[in-house]
C-alpha cells in the first residue's frame, strides 16, 4: 500500500496533526508562491520526505497538491521513492 490508497488516506485523515500540518504547508504555500511569481520566477519545487517515501509524504503531497490546485495553481507531483520496497 502507499500514500495513494483510500486505506492510508483515511488513516492519516484521522490524525489530529496530518490535517493541521497540511493547511499550515498550504497557507505557507499561499503566501510564497505570489511572491516567486513576483520575482519572475517560473517554478518552485517542494520536497516532502518521510522515512520511506511510500506513505506520509504520498499523501501530503497529493493532499497539497488538492489544496493548491482549488486556488487555481497549476502543480506537478512526482513520487520519487513510492516503487521502492
Amino acid at each position: 500500500s502507499t500514500g495513494l490508497d483510500q486505506p492510508v488516506l483515511e488513516f492519516l485523515d484521522a490524525q489530529a496533526d496530518f490535517g493541521a500540518l497540511i493547511d499550515r504547508l498550504s497557507d505557507l504555500l499561499e503566501f510564497l508562491i505570489p511572491r516567486y511569481r513576483q520575482e519572475n520566477r517560473s517554478y518552485l519545487t517542494v520536497g516532502i520526505g518521510c522515512t520511506g517515501g511510500r506513505h506520509r509524504s504520498v499523501a501530503v503531497a497529493g493532499r497539497l497538491r488538492e489544496s493548491l490546485a482549488a486556488l487555481g495553481y497549476e502543480v506537478g507531483l512526482k513520487h520519487r521513492d513510492i516503487d521502492k520496497s
